[in-house]
């Protein structure tokens, strides 16, 4: 039995507290993120602390015992977390969302939701809004660090390699700190690999290290090092332990954000400074800052705060499709510690330990002797099959499509499309005119950019513009903008750990000094979503001038506040949807601004106009078609309607003139 340690339940107090104010604005606590990792640094000591006791007092460790008691601990709440959002989805979320839940739902119960929203997203995109058990990634690196951790350390002490445990430790931190230091480097090995076996789009290099056990190692390593150092006799020097910790985790909570290259090198901020602090033990003067009342208390409900704040955060996000005021965060906060607190007190408590003295009333009068054999088999075979009967009503959820039985058949056809059933239109043209100018004695017009680029080009190609205009493209890949003429200085000061891949994309898109040339109007459309880069746009324009004599036409966002097909199920019932009109996305304003106001080089455009007025954006078409599949990308039906009245626009007249 370990000793029970209150300055451990304060550690996780400021591990989930920072990660829920995260999650709640990401702008309070800017790398709040590293709760989780300050986690990891908890569970690689305890967990390591209880195998090597128990294998020290004992000289053998059960398998069975530590197993049971991890599904006890963990399985009632997180059940209840899983009920609770099937409930809420079903009530809630569009066909195509309940789908992705619904796979989510079923690798979370088998400890893979990490690999599963690995190979689906990265973890700070947008869509991460619409994903209730993103948080269950966490919890699957620790399962899965629960399945090979005791064996791994059972196993060397089998060997009577006892001595050798503690450099295997820092063999393996070691080995997996020199994964990400690889994996981010410039010319990694491994992420090429990867990125030919999968969708090199979605598993980056960020998302695969931030994901993936593997890359997580040396902060479980971290903690589990500590079990062989003895804490300090002198209470200064528990003390300067202590401060230099604190210091270095609330350092990462402030300083820390979600552009950084992470887990890797950064991380290892959080987690020493944790390690410090857990070093330090709890009898020192400084130890009630983390062992009070409050944050002990915080502490012991961190793992019910932890999985039920992000599910309220997502629904209550979703329904009112905006950000939230003050006064929401405020309330958010108190729901979650309440609703946290609910749960310790009558799931995680009661199922946490077998209930000896009940069964053992119950069977007195049979004379049978009790044992926890049998409250562990009725808790086991319960869960078993709680589990296999939401496996099988989320698979059946998959295969119905998202069950489109909800909504009426007009609209069901486009409800049960996934994003990757827009792909063949949406990137069809671009693709194509990437082929060159046709000179055909027709005003050249080069379109640089990525999805927004696709967007300009389809509505031009609905509009039939290729009879007035000889059209080019070029793509750019990775995220990288349509930003031009930096200094290596300048490009980690935007790029930051992308810096290098981007320069190298740039520097292709610009070697196309033909095109550069040739064309009388170059427009540049990307998805300029940060101040910074869009504030970049007067130099890249710049840059582009002394390549070419072409005047440059810059266009703006169109960015909605909540999905259009999204838009389309919670309206699925109204006749009159196609008149409704919402707002744009404030930053969609604020960023046309900003290109608006630097305009002196070039020419500022935008789509709105094409379906928004001064009472917000139209959503979907007379027809009953969602004009943006997104928050801001184009459907078919979409190009098609904003082609209608182009010709008029004074932007497109700009396309039509030659260059002097």
């Amino acid at each position: 039995m370990l000793k029970y340690r209150p300055d451990i339940d304060g550690l996780r107090a400021i591990a989930v507290a920072s990660v829920v104010l995260f999650h709640l604005q990401e702008s309070l606590l800017p790398g709040g993120f590293v709760g989780v990792d300050i986690f990891f640094v908890i569970s690689g000591y305890l967990i390591t602390k209880l195998i090597y006791s128990e294998l020290s007092e004992t000289g053998q460790f059960s398998f069975k015992r530590f197993y049971i008691r991890r599904v006890r601990r963990l399985f009632p709440a997180l059940f209840s977390i899983f009920l609770l959002c099937l409930v809420l989805a079903y009530l809630l979320f569009s066909p195509s969302y309940l789908v992705e839940f619904a796979q989510s739902l079923i690798t979370a119960f088998f400890s893979v939701s990490n690999i599963f929203f690995w190979s689906i997203s990265d973890y700070f995109n947008s869509d991460s809004s619409v994903k209730p058990l993103l948080h269950t990634w966490s919890l699957s690196v620790e399962e899965q660090f629960y399945l090979l951790w005791p064996a791994t350390l059972v196993g060397l002490f089998a060997l009577n390699k006892k001595p050798l445990i503690p450099a295997f430790i820092v063999l393996v931190g070691v080995a997996s700190l020199l994964l990400n230091l690889e994996a981010f480097s410039d010319d990694s090995i491994i992420m090429p690999w990867i990125a030919t076996q999968n969708d090199p789009i979605s598993n980056n290099v960020a998302s695969t290290a931030f994901y993936w056990l593997p890359f997580r190692v040396f902060e479980f390593s971290i903690g589990a090092i500590l079990v062989w150092l003895a804490q300090p006799k002198r209470q200064w020097l528990a003390e300067c332990a202590f401060a230099a910790g604190l210091s270095m985790i609330l350092l990462s909570i402030f300083a820390l954000d979600s552009e950084i290259n992470f887990p890797s090198t950064a991380a290892l901020i959080p987690t020493i400074g944790a390690a410090l602090m857990i070093f330090s033990g709890g009898g020192h003067r400084l130890s009630w800052l983390v062992s009070n009342r409050l944050m002990v208390r915080l502490g012991l409900i961190s793992y019910s705060l932890y999985l039920i704040h992000w599910p309220l955060i997502v629904f209550y996000k979703y329904s009112i499709g905006r950000a939230f005021w003050f006064s929401e965060i405020v309330l958010l906060t108190v729901i979650s510690l309440i609703v946290a607190s609910l749960m310790y007190r009558f799931i995680e408590q009661p199922f946490r330990k077998p209930n000896i003295e009940k069964e053992s009333i119950e069977k007195a009068s049979t004379g049978k002797k009790a044992t926890a054999a049998s409250p562990n088999r009725r808790f086991l075979i319960g869960s078993a099959c709680a589990t296999l009967i939401t496996i099988a009503i989320s698979a059946n959820a998959i295969s119905s499509h998202g069950w489109l039985w909800r909504y009426p058949p007009d609209v069901v056809a486009q409800l049960s499309y996934q994003k990757g059933d827009y792909t063949e239109f949406f990137w069809a043209d671009i693709k194509r005119l990437e082929a060159g100018f046709q000179n055909n004695d027709k005003p050249k017009v080069l379109i640089i950019g990525d999805s927004m680029a696709a967007n300009l080009v389809n509505v031009l190609v609905a509009a039939n513009a290729s009879e007035q205009l000889d059209m080019a493209t070029i793509m750019i890949s990775h995220n990288c903008k349509t930003l031009f003429g930096f200094t290596d200085n300048q490009y980690l000061r935007i790029y930051r750990g992308a810096a290098t891949k981007c320069q190298r994309e740039h520097d292709r898109v610009l070697a196309k000094t033909a095109l550069l040339e040739n064309a009388d109007t170059i427009v540049l459309a990307s998805h300029l979503w940060n101040f910074n880069k869009a504030e970049s746009i007067p130099g890249t324009v710049a840059h582009l001038k002394t390549l070419s004599d072409a005047k440059v036409m810059v266009l703006g966002l169109k960015v909605q506040r909540d999905n259009g097909i999204v838009f389309l199920s919670k309206h699925a019932f109204s006749p009159q949807v196609h008149t409704l009109r919402t707002l744009p996305h404030p930053k969609t304003v604020e960023i046309n601004d900003v290109l608006k106001s630097q305009a002196n080089d070039y020419i500022y455009f935008d789509l709105l106009d094409g379906f928004c007025n001064e009472q917000g954006c139209q959503r979907v078409t007379k027809d009953g078609y969602a004009i943006i599949f997104d928050e801001s990308h184009l459907s078919e039906n979409g190009a098609k309607l904003l082609a209608q009245n182009i010709h008029t626009t004074d932007w497109f007249k700009h396309l039509l003139e030659r260059k002097q």
